[in-house]
């Protein structure tokens, strides 16, 4: 599965096709597509740009490949653009033994949060639908432990963190929404009274 889970583990390939549906759907989606994505992307600003950065560098915990020697280390090729490195050969090696201190970037796992995040949002916006993001969730979460990136407690909290943050930073928006809207768009709130709901005729 070398292949399979070094794509899935490489933000550089995902991101334009990322960045393009984003767009796409801000520009063709009606509000409850719309809201699910600005809110996806101010949730994950928030977790991303503040909180895993912060506490990347207050745990300090190194990687598994900085740790330990004879670690399996997976990805792709460097190439530009990178899902050229899609067809390439995989790039596989061992990780050396560790020589002095390290400075540590694994805990938490932002591709596993990020991704909960999305697969969270997805859910409470779509239902059974949104809940078809756990699949890639799954994987890229996975590929963080198989490309020997993350150890397998990384990516388990960070899941938890995910949920937690979405359900939360997702319940003050409904909040603000509902206490905001009737006062600026009167005439539009009858019709959809939560961010989760579906619009009424």
């Amino acid at each position: 599965m070398d292949r399979l889970m070094a794509t899935f583990t490489s933000f550089d390939v995902w991101m334009p096709l990322l960045l393009l549906v984003a767009l796409v759907l801000l520009w063709r989606g009606n509000f409850q597509v719309r809201s699910f994505v600005v809110l996806t992307l101010l949730t994950i600003a928030c977790t991303d740009g503040l909180f895993t950065q912060f506490m990347k560098k207050w745990v300090n915990r190194p990687r598994p490949n900085q740790a330990l020697a004879e670690v399996r280390q997976v990805s792709l090729e460097k190439t530009k653009p990178a899902i050229l490195g899609v067809w390439r050969p995989v790039q596989v090696s061992l990780s050396k033994p560790p020589d002095g201190p390290v400075i540590g970037r694994s805990f938490p796992s932002g591709h596993a949060m990020n991704n909960t995040i999305i697969a969270t949002l997805a859910i409470l916006f779509f239902g059974r639908l949104g809940a078809l993001y756990i699949i890639p969730a799954g994987i890229v979460a996975y590929s963080r432990i198989y490309c020997g990136s993350h150890w397998p407690s990384d990516v388990f909290v960070s899941i938890v963190l995910g949920i937690g943050f979405s359900l939360i930073l997702a319940s003050a928006a409904n909040l603000v929404y509902q206490q905001l809207a009737p006062k600026w768009f009167p005439n539009f709130y009858p019709r959809q009274r939560s961010l989760f709901g579906t619009s009424r005729s």
